[in-house]
């Protein structure tokens, strides 16, 4: 027996050697052959044998003690798996020797993994599947998984935007839960009692849309009297029947927003809500939110009022409609020709006062270039048959100007109110002011002391608009500017060039429109309301990039699959980006970017300040046109390649 004394001096001696011993936490990483690596917080890298990655899946988070191997390179030694990533994952059914397996789609995650007879769901070889981790490797390293969904083979009709779809775990059916709020609020809906709301519905309110649109979320009225002109927007009101913690809110919350992907879209709420109950049908009564905006003459906002009410839209017209009658067209459809006197009376109106928001608008805060949008024109297959282009037209024009202006008045109600979610723009970077001030200085532009000052911020980047040289410079400075983004605090909208911003205009399309409806309800009902807190927005935050994140997959795999059809066609475009190695462009006919890389032997001078390359005689900088020749395409990789055919 050993006494006391031996066995504290035994306990302290293996205290010891654990505490010299490493310990660190990373992350597993695979590469082309069996073994893989575990990326270290330090960013070092730790070796992991074949036999060791057998027990671990890629983008597990693992504790490891760090050894040295006799080459003196660090090697893991697998000590827990602290979390896992690969749960639920987009993969290739196989099946090798009778066996069966599913072969995840990212390249990130070079293992099969076994799936036993229960869990394959009648999936076929070839066929690509959802599957999620049954059983973690890390005992015996043997995983297993089961099939959740058949997604279909490659050569299905709309494969990918089904591929896509399950991939970022989009339109998903909706759980018994959700029905039975989805049935609630209908009912709710059917018998509710609209007689406290303040009646509007004696005004001429219209909602101007595309023709296909069935969710109406905004309609457009306007008066004029001895007082001065009030704009008045209507906006669906769907937050008085939505609770705030119900399954529907929920949802919403996870989806963000209404996605119009190629191929289909998947509403943000269920279609019968969005479409025929929220929605400001024609000819309907029902309840909206409606801000009344009363306007000086010169455009110039005087005063804003906010209030539940009832509306009844007089006509559902569609952009091409309301444009054709603006514009006085020619070949105007009859159904414009007899719109009522009172119609187009408002039209009329509305074309007048939003022109004069518009000019105030250029003169006071900052209008971006007006960019076209390209229409994807899918065959009955789901792949590209041809691209149209779209620019905006008067009436627009005239909805975007209302929005806007909504908008910011929502943004100075809720930050009157301490509440809501706002869209901020803080103008430079802290880091990149310096770079900002010396690339003023260099061009001899005179720079205000505080750049980030709202009025200051203007002034500068409209300053820059009245000269080609100076123009120039807007997308370098842009470039080193931050990214807008969502905040429970108010602040200013610098690339508007406003004080607030919040938007409010599409709450059955986007749940932060949704979410800043309740605030307001609740301040018009003098109920309290609770703030988004930090960790719930970073997870919202992240959604709204996985769903954008879905959108860009889906339109450039087609996108790249198209153009595999048209190599070596010619067209006009017009740089977007300069790097180092070259620069990417837009084809202006098409929409399609694609990149021009300059071979290491040519001769070029980049400069990383203007964002500009000098090759031979030309300077090459953003928004300059230039002929370019579809070159490749890189299907893994889903990057088009450009060619100049005119230095």
């Amino acid at each position: 027996m050993l006494d006391k004394n031996t066995l504290s001096q035994l306990k302290a001696l293996k205290t010891d050697i654990r505490a010299s011993r490493e310990f660190a936490t990373g992350t597993v990483a695979s590469t082309n052959g069996r073994f893989g690596f575990v990326r270290l917080e330090d960013g070092r890298d730790a070796y992991l044998s074949p036999e060791k990655m057998q027990r671990v899946l890629p983008g597990d988070k693992v504790k490891i003690e760090v050894l040295k191997n006799n080459e003196g390179k660090l090697e893991a030694k697998l000590e827990k798996v602290l979390e896992s990533d690969l749960k639920i994952f987009v993969a290739n059914y196989r099946v090798k020797g009778g066996a069966h397996f599913v072969e995840p789609c990212d390249a990130q995650v070079n293992r099969w993994i076994f799936l036993p007879p229960k869990f394959r769901a009648g999936a076929q070889e070839e066929e690509t599947v959802l599957a999620k981790v049954v059983r973690h490797p890390w005992e015996d390293g043997k995983a297993q998984a089961k099939v959740l969904e058949r997604i279909g083979k490659p050569d299905d009709a709309f494969y990918e935007f089904k591929f896509v779809k399950a991939k970022f775990g989009l339109g998903k059916p909706a759980s018994k839960a959700l029905q039975k709020d989805i049935e609630d609020t209908v009912t709710q809906f059917t018998n509710a009692d609209f007689t406290a709301r303040k009646d509007f519905t004696h005004l001429d309110f219209v909602t101007i849309d595309a023709e296909s649109t069935q969710d109406m979320d905004d309609a457009l009225a306007v008066e004029t009297n001895e007082n001065g002109t009030t704009l008045y927007v209507a906006i669906a009101d769907a937050a008085s029947f939505i609770g705030r913690d119900s399954v529907l809110a929920k949802e919403a919350e996870y989806k963000t927003q209404t996605l119009y992907l190629e191929g289909g879209i998947l509403p943000m709420l269920e279609e019968k809500l969005a479409n025929e109950y929220f929605s400001l049908t024609e000819n309907d009564i029902k309840p909206a939110l409606v801000c009344s905006i009363n306007l000086a003459d010169d455009g110039t906002l005087k005063n804003f009022q906010f209030d539940s009410a009832i509306v009844r839209s007089r006509q559902k017209l569609s952009y091409d409609a309301v444009s054709d009658f603006l514009s006085e067209a020619p070949n105007s459809a009859d159904a414009v020709k007899a719109l009522p006197d009172n119609i187009k009376a408002s039209l009329t109106s509305l074309h007048t006062i939003t022109q004069k928001l518009r000019d105030f608008r250029c003169a006071n805060n900052l209008v971006g270039d007006e960019q076209p949008d390209y229409q994807l024109i899918l065959d009955e297959q789901g792949k590209i048959s041809g691209v149209e282009k779209r620019t905006k037209t008067i009436a627009h024009m005239l909805v975007e100007e209302s929005m806007l202006l909504t908008n910011q008045c929502a943004g100075e109600f809720l930050h009157e109110h301490g509440c809501g979610l706002h869209t901020i723009h803080a103008g430079f970077r802290e880091d990149r002011l310096g770079e900002v001030k010396a690339l003023l200085k260099e061009e001899d532009i005179s720079a205000p002391e505080d750049l980030n000052e709202l009025k200051s911020y203007v002034a500068l980047m409209n300053s820059l608009q009245q000269s080609d040289k100076t123009r120039r410079l807007i997308p370098s400075l842009r470039r080193m500017a931050e990214n807008s983004r969502l905040e429970p605090e108010a602040g200013p909208h610098m690339g508007l060039g406003v004080k607030h911003y919040a938007t409010i205009t599409s709450p059955i399309r986007r749940f932060t429109d949704l979410h800043n409806h309740w605030a307001i309800g609740a301040i018009l009902q003098e109920k309290s309301i609770k703030k988004f807190d930090g960790k719930r927005l970073e997870i919202f935050s992240e959604n709204i990039q996985r769903v954008r994140s879905a959108e860009r997959e889906l339109r450039q795999w087609l996108v790249c699959q198209y153009v595999e059809k048209n190599l070596g066609n010619e067209g006009d475009a017009t740089v977007r980006i300069v790097t180092q190695q070259g620069f990417g462009a837009r084809l202006e006919d098409l929409g399609i970017d694609g990149f021009i890389l300059f071979d290491k032997k040519t001769e070029k001078t980049f400069d990383a300040k203007r964002l500009t390359m000098s090759v031979k005689d030309v300077c090459y900088y953003i928004g300059m046109q230039v002929q370019i020749k579809i070159a490749g395409v890189d299907m893994q990789k889903r990057r088009i390649s450009f060619e100049l055919v005119n230095n």
